[in-house]
Parts: structure tokens; C-alpha cells; sequence
């Protein structure tokens, strides 16, 4: 567009140090130096008509800028209409609003900070445990229950396996007591025969007078009581070899018994634990602590929302019949209904703000100004007076004066 470029080009020939400064004036010159060149041949009413449209857009924008800056200027003034509402309440008027703008202001907060908090549970598990939590007691209860109950198995099991070893190592000494008796027994046998043939022996032909009767008697009654000896360690470790035999399958059954049952309850704390995620029943109980914390935390939040949503109507309910312009926006600053110190800071914030708006608006009108001149100055150095130019200046003079 040529409108544009010559502005620039003009912008340049009156703001040369500002751009120089800013380092972006060879970068134009560099990239509009073909265009310039074809604009310096271009006659003056020629110029003087690109330059005076470019003003026109200007201004046209300028005027745009000033219509909207209008607006936000007067919705500012609207809002210090409605804190000036405020200001002017009555003691009585303004009571029961404050008592209610206390309540949505402590109700917010509250709100908040229940928003900021770290979920204790997953949602997944603060639904299972809202489903069940009826029976979940219970289920705690008889999975501690069988817990205590397993490691009571367990101790036993490990008490049978005990009984089993100390029962076998008493059959094992039955048996070797029995093969040592009977070998015994044979021992005793041999010696006695053995010692009744060399006594017979010894008188027969080394012509001893010995009294085989004598004799005979005396190893009799040493091989009675050895062999009485024998028969009774042989008839204890019979003994002792078949309580050990009874006892250990005793044993056996038992654990046998005891493990069906210690499957059956393994397995029903294996599928608690998995069914709820947790590794014990402490953990367990731990979790369904924290749902109970949370479950009352989110029955406080659901009240609170409830009183917010009471307070928060009956709180526009008196704004509005206040003719405020916007009672909503007064939700979000309740503390300043409440707290007068709050509205004072309120009210100065608006009132720099409003005067921002109002020299950005005097900024604007003097530049629509002073473009006006320079286009009319523009417009009479043209061989002709364009009508559209014209038209276009007293359509922006009417919009500024409809903005007075």
C-alpha cells in the first residue's frame, strides 16, 4: 500500500534521531530505498494526496482508538458510581449486605483452600471406597482377623515340623538302641557258651578241681541279668519306636490339616489385598481413615457451596436493588463491602485508572488535531480539492464531537 509507505517516509524525515537511536532506521531505509526512490518521482499534489489519505487513515484509527478507550472511560466511571453506592449506604443499609458479603467473602476462601488441597486418594479408590464403605469395617476387620490368624497357623505349622524332627530323631535312636541290643544279645550268648566250654575244658583235662556246678551258676546269673538288661533296653526302644511312629503321623495329619486351612485363608487375604490394592490389613485401615477425612472434607466443601450459592444470591439480591451497573463483579470483592479500607484502595485504583484513560483520550484528540491540520494544510497544496478527503475530516470532527 502506498498510504502506509509514505507515512513511514515522512516518519522518517521528522523522527530521524528516535529511529536511529532504536537501530531500525537502515534496516527500513535498506528495504524501502527502491520505493522511496520511486515515490521522490511523484509530483507535489501527487504527494501532498498520498500524504493527506495517509493522514485520513490515521485519524480514522486514532478516532477508533479514542471510541474504545470511551467505552472502558465510562464502564471505570460506572464502577465508581457503584462504589460511590456503597459509600453512601446508611449504617442500617449497609449492615445486612456486610453480613452477607462476610459470608461469601469467608465461604470463598474456604472454597478455595479445599481446591488447593492434595487429594488424599485417587478417584478411583475414593470410589470404591464410597461403594463399600458400609461393609468395609467388617471386611478390616475379619482381614486383621485372618491375619492374626495366619501367622498363629504359622507358628503351629512350625511347631508340628518340629514335633516331626524331634519324633524322628527318636525313631532313628529306637532303631539303633534295638540293632545294638540284639547284637548285644549275641554277644552274650557267644561269651557265655564260650566260657562254659573253657570251664569244662579246663577240669577235664588240665585236671583242676573245679566246681562246674559253681561254675556254671555264676555265668548263668551274670548272662540272666546282662540279658534282662538287654530285653528291657530292647522292649524301651520298641517303645519309644512306636510312640515315635504314632506321634509323627500325628504330626503329619495335623499339619497336613493345618495347611489346607492356611491355604484357604492365604488365599482370601490375597484376594482382600489385591481386590483393594494394599498389602495389609493396616494399610488398609490406614486408606479407609483417609477416605473418611476426605469423604467429610468434600461433605463440608458440598455445604459450603450450598451456603456460598445462598449468600452469593442474597448478597445480588441487594446490589441489584441497589440499580448498581454491575452487582456480579462486587462477588469477587466482597472483602471490600466488608472492610472500608478495602473499598478506599478499591476506589483509588479506579480513580488512577480513569485519569490514565481520560489523558490517553486528550493524548488522542490532540493528535487527531494536529493531523487534521496537516491534512488540510496538504489538501490545499493539491491542484484540486478532493470532496472524499473533506467528507472523511468532517465525519471524524463529527465523531469527536459525539464524544465530547
Amino acid at each position: 500500500m502506498i498510504f502506509p509507505r509514505l507515512f513511514r517516509r515522512r516518519r522518517r524525515d521528522y523522527d530521524y534521531d528516535e529511529e536511529y537511536e532504536q537501530g531500525g532506521y537502515y534496516a527500513d531505509l535498506e528495504e524501502g530505498e527502491g520505493e522511496i526512490e520511486e515515490e521522490l518521482n511523484l509530483s507535489d499534489e501527487e504527494q501532498a494526496k498520498h500524504y493527506a489519505i495517509d493522514l485520513c487513515d490515521q485519524m480514522i484509527k486514532a478516532a477508533k482508538d479514542i471510541e474504545d478507550t470511551r467505552a472502558e472511560y465510562d464502564l471505570v466511571t460506572s464502577y465508581l458510581t457503584d462504589v460511590q453506592i456503597i459509600e453512601d449506604l446508611t449504617e442500617d443499609e449497609r449492615k445486612p449486605i456486610a453480613d452477607c458479603a462476610a459470608h461469601v467473602d469467608r465461604l470463598g476462601k474456604e472454597r478455595s483452600e479445599f481446591l488447593k488441597t492434595e487429594r488424599r486418594l485417587s478417584d478411583s479408590q475414593f470410589a470404591q471406597m464410597q461403594e463399600e464403605e458400609d461393609a468395609l469395617p467388617g471386611i478390616i476387620k475379619r482381614l486383621k482377623s485372618n491375619e492374626d490368624y495366619l501367622d498363629t497357623v504359622k507358628r503351629d505349622m512350625a511347631f508340628l515340623e518340629g514335633k516331626k524332627l524331634e519324633w524322628k530323631l527318636v525313631k532313628n535312636d529306637a532303631v539303633r538302641t534295638q540293632r545294638l541290643m540284639q547284637k548285644s544279645a549275641c554277644y552274650l550268648f557267644l561269651c557265655y557258651f564260650t566260657l562254659m566250654a573253657f570251664a569244662v575244658i579246663v577240669s577235664w583235662y588240665m585236671e583242676m578241681d573245679l566246681d562246674l556246678r559253681l561254675v556254671m551258676t555264676i555265668l548263668s546269673l551274670i548272662a540272666v541279668l546282662l540279658g534282662g538288661y538287654i530285653l528291657i533296653r530292647y522292649m524301651d526302644a520298641s517303645t519309644d519306636l512306636r510312640k515315635s511312629n504314632v506321634n509323627r503321623n500325628r504330626a503329619i495329619s495335623l499339619e497336613n490339616h493345618v495347611k489346607i486351612k492356611y491355604v484357604n485363608i492365604k488365599n482370601a487375604v490375597d484376594y482382600t489385598c489385591e481386590k483393594y490394592h494394599v498389602r495389609n490389613s493396616y494399610e488398609l485401615s490406614y486408606i479407609y481413615e483417609q477416605y473418611q477425612a476426605e469423604a467429610k472434607e468434600k461433605e463440608k466443601f458440598r455445604e459450603t457451596s450450598d451456603e456460598l450459592n445462598y449468600y452469593t444470591n442474597t448478597l445480588l439480591q441487594y446490589l441489584n436493588r441497589l440499580r448498581m451497573y454491575d452487582a456480579k463483579a462486587w462477588l469477587n470483592h466482597a472483602n471490600a463491602i466488608v472492610d472500608s479500607r478495602e473499598l478506599v484502595e478499591m476506589k483509588h485504583q479506579l480513580i488512577t485508572r480513569r485519569q490514565k484513560l481520560r489523558t490517553r483520550m486528550e493524548y488522542s484528540k490532540r493528535t487527531i488535531a494536529n493531523m487534521k491540520q496537516e491534512a488540510l494544510v496538504n489538501i490545499r497544496r493539491m491542484g484540486e480539492v478532493n470532496p472524499q478527503l473533506v467528507q472523511i475530516i468532517r465525519q471524524i470532527d463529527k465523531m469527536n464531537l459525539g464524544r465530547q
